[in-house]
């Protein structure tokens, strides 16, 4: 009893071990290395920064400035944490950065086109075609900021609460209370709905 780790917890253990090497290689000069570690995080990381910038093709560039960035940077990586926190961590920054120099962008488009009185209204998104689906999606967006992170963190990208609070600077305790909080408000959110689709007796 005890000898054995659980297989999830022994698939992590191996993941990160993986990724440390990875890492290794890439500060090794390996450039395959930094090719396998951009095919495993590519598109996660590219999720994530689209949820902070808001634009498939800006978060495309942050995460390619974000590997950028990592190879250019390779010789001063310790193996701190873990490789995925890392990255993530370097994505959350860049993309907090680009977000803010695209609000002085529009900024100053804004103040342009108050001379064009007739410039068409920006189109609302029209992602979510589901009932549902958006029901949820507003429900997350009304969520605080932190709790509106930690969760899309937590649940979209299966991130850990040690991971969550390795990028976002906090405790693993203030990660556990802030999902504890967003959780108990989206199902006050979504009991309506959740009452619609099972009814009581």
């Amino acid at each position: 009893m005890g000898e054995h780790a659980p297989p999830n917890r022994v698939g992590s253990v191996r993941r990160r071990a993986d990724e440390l090497e990875l890492m290794e290689r890439v500060r090794a000069d390996d450039v395959c290395a930094l090719d396998a570690l951009i095919s495993v995080y590519w598109r996660p990381l590219v999720v994530y920064a689209c949820e902070i910038v808001g634009s498939r093709d800006a978060a495309e560039d942050v995460v390619q400035d974000v590997f950028v960035r990592v190879w250019a940077r390779r010789s001063e990586w310790r193996p701190r944490g873990s490789v995925r926190s890392f990255l993530y961590r370097m994505t959350r920054n860049r993309a907090l950065n680009e977000r803010r120099a695209r609000r002085v962008r529009e900024l100053w488009a804004a103040r342009e086109r108050a001379w064009d009185p007739v410039a068409p209204a920006t189109p609302l998104r029209l992602l979510e075609t589901r009932e549902v689906g958006e029901q949820v999606r507003r429900a997350i967006a009304a969520l605080p900021a932190r709790q509106r992170e930690i969760v899309t963190l937590a649940r979209f990208h299966g991130l850990s609460h040690a991971q969550i609070a390795e990028v976002l600077g906090i405790s693993q305790n203030t990660v556990a209370n802030h999902i504890r909080a967003a959780f108990a408000s989206l199902r006050d959110a979504l009991r309506p709905l959740l009452e619609a689709e099972f009814p009581a007796d």
